[in-house]
């Protein structure tokens, strides 16, 4: 999970580990203004997001 303002950076570190079909989710930027009930909405909103990115992973790792 990473912030707008880090999209390029994740990606770039992405290919450089080879890891080029890595799942990211990405929510607004900044997070460091906001308050904790905010931040609880943010993950809130992006459990299924973070969720489906964990299958299609462990699916990718799958042998056979």
């Amino acid at each position: 999970m990473i912030t707008k303002a880090f999209i390029v950076a994740a990606q770039n570190r992405a290919r450089a580990l080879g890891l080029t079909e890595h799942p990211v989710v990405v929510i607004d930027h900044p997070i460091a203004s906001k308050n904790r009930s905010q931040i609880l909405t943010l993950a809130q909103d992006s459990v299924s997001e973070v969720a489906q990115g964990l299958i299609t992973a462990l699916g990718r790792g799958k042998s056979g």
